[in-house]
């Protein structure tokens, strides 16, 4: 996947204050940097088709899968600014948007709907 920068870039600094490190909140720099030390399978194109109720879909392919994210309206912002183009890194979590690295602020961390999501801390 040769659109992915594999080098290190600054950790996001999401306009919340969500302190979380867990799925669905806060991108942590090291799962950044340990995102790209994996196998290019663990990577996928998908589009970003929306994002509502704190649910972000994406089209991966022919298939549409629903993620949680702690900061929706952060994430909705960030795609209309860089376009539904993105990268999911499916062994962390973590959707990396067209416009990054350019924009540190362009990567965050889903959590799986089906799964309790916690409040920001």
């Amino acid at each position: 996947m040769t659109s992915v920068d594999p080098q290190p870039s600054p950790a996001p600094t999401v306009g919340t204050t969500c302190t979380r490190r867990t799925a669905g909140h806060t991108p942590h720099r090291a799962t950044i940097l340990l995102c790209h030390t994996g196998a290019l399978s663990e990577w996928r194109s998908v589009f970003v088709l929306g994002v509502h109720d704190g649910v972000v879909t994406l089209a991966d392919g022919d298939e549409v899968v629903g993620f949680a994210n702690h900061a929706p309206g952060e994430l909705a912002r960030a795609v209309a600014e860089a376009g539904p183009e993105a990268h999911l890194n499916t062994r962390f979590g973590y959707l990396f948007l067209a416009s990054w690295p350019r924009d540190p602020e362009a990567v965050f961390s889903l959590a799986p709907t089906d799964r309790p999501h916690s409040p920001c801390g």
